[in-house]
């Protein structure tokens, strides 16, 4: 039988505070390591990883998937140092770069593996918090002008709200950050924790709350991305959740459809300083130039060296792709565009056969990685793994609904036990 908490009380509550910090705190600076700033997400993520592995199940496809993208990666740069490849990273970049792809990959794997992974506790009270921090900062940026409420979280999280590439400005335009270095960030966030209060609880109308509550404050199309695809998946299963969706569906697009099609022209108009261009369109060209030189992919951590020559970098202003579907493209070349093709054929396949959970997780982690996040942000798939754990415990296979009257109609009578014997007399 699987086990999702501790029996131990005095084990459970010091990881229930953890994984309640690590969110909460999710890009919180707490240290340098060389140039890499270590997170409290980063340093939770270590301690989940350890956690997880107490009880481990290990079927072997999983494990082979598992040791491909381990190994693959080493494979890689050995042939390219040997072929003295021009997209070659330095080896102390290659190093760390793969150091924290191994961590991710280890941390997601034990998420499907681990028997005893780690729930995240109270989501709906954590989403409440966010939301709190978010509404303030709108508020005061509305109101006062003034963008106070950034402020306050922009040194613990190391960004520059005017002269970085969010370029905050007061007003009640603004897209708060809540607790998280940038909107869209913020958006996935609140996203997770409002499924992962639905698996948890099953109240559509909460989740459905949050989200639209997530979406006014942050104006975020990755979330709007996210919920409308994981919605379809966990709550078009039930008159209920359906309802909940098209209630949300219709609000977005009552009070948010304007400002989302007025973003879409911004983003259209000034394509080189809009995010979602930066992230969906601009790299299309130099994913597909790199792949043809280099069909295999290119080595981790060579993602700067492709930004320069491809002029990704000089058009964006950012010094490599941050859309970690493109990166694992890049870093496994066909084998990769196979995976992800697989990936969703899977996600397909659950959905039609009744795995809805499963499916939502399969489908999570390709649009997280997407949305906002890489492979090689830990604190990323920190929140994966929370979310796919969440989707293990609520997955509850179902037989179809003609293969459960059939069975009803051919179970045969049984007389209560009180009762007396079949033809007795009364």
């Amino acid at each position: 039988m699987r086990r999702l908490h501790p029996d131990d009380p005095r084990e459970r509550l010091p990881l229930r505070l953890l994984a309640t910090a690590s969110v909460l705190g999710l890009y919180l600076r707490v240290g340098e390591v060389g140039s890499y700033a270590v997170t409290l997400g980063g340093v939770a993520a270590a301690a989940v990883l350890l956690a997880s592995l107490r009880e481990v199940r290990l079927p072997l496809a999983p494990l082979a998937i598992d040791a491909a993208l381990l190994l693959w990666p080493l494979l890689l740069f050995l042939g390219a140092s040997l072929a003295e490849a021009t997209l070659l990273p330095a080896p102390d970049a290659f190093l760390q770069s793969y150091a924290l792809w191994a961590a991710s990959v280890v941390l997601i794997g034990l998420a499907f593996l681990s028997t005893r992974p780690l729930q995240l506790p109270g989501s709906f009270a954590l989403a409440s918090m966010v939301l709190l921090v978010a509404g303030a900062q709108w508020l005061v940026a509305g109101l006062a002008g003034s963008l106070a409420g950034f402020e306050l979280v922009a040194p613990l999280l190391g960004i520059d709200l005017v002269h970085g590439y969010l370029r905050m400005e007061p007003g009640w335009g603004v897209r708060a950050i809540g607790l998280y270095y940038e909107p869209s960030m913020c958006g996935r966030v609140l996203g997770t924790l409002a499924f992962i209060d639905f698996l948890q609880h099953r109240r559509a109308m909460r989740a459905a709350g949050v989200l639209l509550a997530a979406l006014l404050l942050t104006k975020s199309l990755g979330l709007l991305v996210l919920a409308a695809a994981i919605g379809t998946i966990l709550l078009g299963r039930s008159r209920r959740g359906a309802l909940a969706l098209a209630s949300l569906a219709v609000l977005v697009a009552g009070v948010q459809g304007a400002a989302i099609e007025q973003r879409l022209r911004n983003d259209a108009a000034v394509q080189a300083e809009a995010s979602t261009y930066r992230r969906t369109v601009a790299p299309l060209a130099p994913v597909a130039e790199t792949l043809a030189a280099y069909p295999a992919g290119v080595a981790i951590g060579a993602a700067e060296l492709v930004a320069a020559a491809s002029g990704y970098a000089e058009r964006t202003g950012e010094a490599k792709i941050t859309n970690g579907i493109y990166e694992f493209l890049l870093y496994f070349g066909v084998l990769g565009a196979a995976a992800l093709a697989a990936a969703l054929l899977g996600v397909a396949a659950l959905t039609l056969a009744g795995r809805r959970e499963a499916a939502a997780a399969l489908l999570y982690l390709l649009l997280s990685t997407a949305i906002s996040g890489s492979f090689l942000s830990v604190e990323s798939s920190l929140l994966t793994y929370y979310f796919v754990a969440a989707c293990r415990a609520a997955d509850r296979p179902c037989r179809p609904a003609a293969e459960t009257n059939a069975a009803m109609r051919a179970a045969p009578a049984r007389r209560p036990a009180w009762g007396p014997p079949a033809g007795a007399p009364l």
